[in-house]
Formats: C-alpha cells, structure tokens, sequence
C-alpha cells in the first residue's frame, strides 16, 4: 500500500520519541511504500542517515520547516517542542493534500509525537487514519507531589491541566471520533480514548516501544555471565526526571544499607533532576553506592550485563524503553504499578509495586529487595523470563502484524461504509 506517515520526531540518532518514529518508519517500510512528513529539524539527520544507507528505497521524506534553535534552558526547550509541534500539525494538512492529489495515498497513519492532547488534522484527507501508538493520560499521583521539586510539581501541574482542557477539546474529539483505528500505548491511555471516541471499537493496545531481531540478539547477548551472587548491582537509565521515582527508591536502599545490605545502583542519563539526586543520595549516606554516569553502545551493553535489578518506580511513564532493554538483558524489573511499565512487566518476570503513599512505597521496595537478596535464584529465573516477555511480546514481528491487521481492518470498513453510502 502507499502509506502517508506523519512522524513530527523521527531520527536515527537519539532516544525517545525520535525512536518511536524512526523504528515505526523501519518497520512499516518492510510492507508498504511510504511517503513521511516530519520535523524540517530533523532534515540534517536524515541526510546523514540517507548518506549512510540507512534509509529504505521506498521511503520519502517531506519536512514541515517552522522550529527555532534551542533555547539552553531545559524546561524552555520543552516547552518549545510542544509549540513546534503544534505549528507542524497546523502545517502539515495543507502539505499532505498536495501529496495525495498526485500519490492517492491508501491510507494515513500518525505515529509521533506519540500523544492524544495534540490531534492530527490528517482524518480530514478523505482516506482512514490509523492514530497512534499514543500515550499521555498517565497521571502522577497527587499524594506524592511533595516528593517533587518546585519545579517538577509545576511541571506535574500544568501537565494535568493541559489534559483536562484538551478532554474538552472539539478537534481533539473530532480526530478520536473519525479516526479509523486508534492505538494507545497504555491502558490509562486506552481508557480515556474509548471515551473521547464514544465506543469501544476501533482502539486497541499497542506499545510503541518495540525491538528487531537484531537488537534482541545483541541485548540478550549480554545476560550471559551474570555473577548473581556478588552484591546487588541496581540499573535505571534515561532522563533524571522527578516524575521518575528516584526520591522513593534511594530512600528504600538507603534503609536497606543501614540494615547491612551491599549493592551499588548505577544510573545512566542526565536530566533537569540530575544535581537534586546528587544531593539526595548524599544526604542519605549514598554517595559511596551512587554511580552516576552515560553509557553507549558496547559499554552500555556492558553496564546491562553487570546488574542485576532494573529499579525505576517512575510514577508516569508511557512505556520505558531503558526499562524494556535492561529487560532483554536479563535485568529483573522493580516498577511502579502504573502507565506503560505496569502493562509491559508481568509479575512472572519482575515486580510492580502498587502505588500508595511515600511510605507504603518505599517500604514496598525495600521488601522487594530483601527478597530477592535473600532468594538469589529469583534473579536468574525472572531475568531469563523478562528477556522472553520483551523478545516475544514487543518485537517488530509482533509490531509489523499488529499494525498490519489494523490496516486491513481500516481499509476494509472504510471501503464498505463508502459502498453503503
């Protein structure tokens, strides 16, 4: 089929949302032709990515051009992103109409930015939208906002609000109404389009976090030679954000290193909460079992190998890509029971800690812990089965047939309401 993608976040190079984009662009372009509008920022990367043989033959890239360097400070950036965004979904209806008068395009499917606040004016082309995966409706627990810093808990603020007003949104409505699928990347997510759309049928689950063969064998290559008898060796990686949990889980092994446990908790990433966990895990008595620091390619591979415990309670989450690599690696999960972590980790192949209090959690993680440090055999038998939850359940296979079936399905509904009309 010809397939119109909108990917606004859509690289090679980086994580997150570039990779939601980019991996979906791979994986769509084994089936069908595809014609991709996206970010004019992203144009030196794809370049380089065309250069570099990294591009399919069928695939085309079409940039929507409005954005403005990045301003230094984080929180300002992020809030530019959200603006360059809504000026490319503004943009891109005008662009995409000139594309299908001389392609006539099947179908049209918006894969990134992957959230339901900001619809797509791409159901108004006249042929079925596929809408997702999308997240966003994860919310942060009001009781634990003071376990935020200011800056988070305004953050954590505005982010609610903004999803009250977009509930009430008429385009937001109108996409979710005349969208041919939706896919949400969460249940909570789920639920709330289900709602907006004002039936069930017509939106499914499907994480936008999935795997080729390829990285599975190179991530499941490194559970090989875990020593799960040295002292418990904690991973978390990405953005240091406050929503992620990190103010629950250093106070948990804090408690634990006062009762004599040994371990070490390495975290990878940067992020605006970097400096306050510093000083955290300091005034704590942490500053020894800390380890702060990134990693890439073979060395990242490495640190996986190494530990023993993915431990990132993160309160909102649509669905955790470092979480879901740690897994192929053979780390065991300790999660939050909420948003994508809670629907990706089983409890056959880790933990989810039910979501309460600051108290409740943190005695909650300091429990989970004592287990498996007393019952070593757990790390082996759950790590082996959290590497097959993510090989087998969010492969690109997996993501290709899903995404497939929507297509038919979509194609064949609009063909028959056009035949009835």
């Amino acid at each position: 089929m010809k397939v119109l993608v909108s990917a606004f976040a859509c690289t090679p190079y980086t994580g997150s949302e570039n990779y939601f984009g980019w991996s979906a662009v791979q994986c769509l372009a084994r089936d069908h032709d595809l014609w991709v509008l996206t970010s004019g920022r992203n144009r030196p990367d794809l370049d380089r990515a065309l250069a570099e043989g990294l591009v399919p033959s069928n695939v085309r890239f079409s940039y929507a051009n409005r954005f403005r360097e990045w301003p230094p400070n984080r929180m300002k950036a992020r809030l530019q992103s959200w603006t360059e965004y809504r000026d490319y979904s503004q943009d891109i209806l005008a662009l995409a109409r000139t594309l299908h008068q001389s392609v006539h395009f099947d179908l049209v499917h918006h894969v990134t930015i992957a959230t339901w606040r900001i619809p797509s004016p791409l159901w108004s082309l006249g042929i079925p939208m596929i809408w997702g995966p999308v997240g966003g409706n994860e919310r942060f627990p009001p009781g634990l906002y003071p376990i935020l810093s200011p800056s988070a808990m305004c953050f954590e603020l505005v982010r609610t609000l903004s999803n009250l007003v977009s509930r009430n949104s008429p385009a937001v409505r109108k996409c979710a109404r005349h969208a041919a699928h939706i896919l949400a990347a969460n249940p909570e997510t789920e639920t709330l389009l289900k709602q907006l759309r004002g039936r069930a049928s017509g939106v499914s689950l499907l994480s936008p976090a999935f795997y080729s063969q390829s990285k599975i064998e190179a991530f499941t290559a490194a559970a090989s030679g875990r020593d799960y008898q040295a002292p418990l060796r904690f991973f978390a990686g990405g953005m240091l954000e406050g929503r992620k949990g990190i103010a629950l889980a250093l106070p948990a092994l804090a408690r634990l290193k006062n009762q004599g446990l040994k371990f070490s908790y390495h975290l990878g990433g940067g992020g605006p909460e970097l400096n306050r966990v510093r000083r955290l895990a300091d005034r704590l008595g942490l500053r020894e079992n800390v380890v702060f620091s990134r990693w890439t390619g073979a060395a990242y591979l490495k640190e996986l190998a190494a530990s023993h415990v993915f431990l990132l309670p993160s309160l909102r989450e649509s669905a955790g890509l470092t979480m879901m690599e740690a897994m192929l690696a053979g780390c065991v999960p300790i999660v939050a029971d909420c948003g994508g972590p809670a629907h990706i980790v089983t409890e056959a192949c880790g933990w989810k800690i039910p979501v309460g209090s600051r108290s409740s959690m943190i005695d909650a993680l300091a429990g989970v812990i004592t287990t498996i440090d007393r019952n070593r055999e757990l790390l082996h038998h759950k790590g082996s089965l959290a590497a097959q939850r993510i090989a087998t359940g969010f492969s690109e296979d997996a993501y290709r047939r899903a995404v497939n079936e929507t297509y038919g399905l979509a194609i064949e509904q609009f063909c028959a309401q056009n035949n009835s009309g």
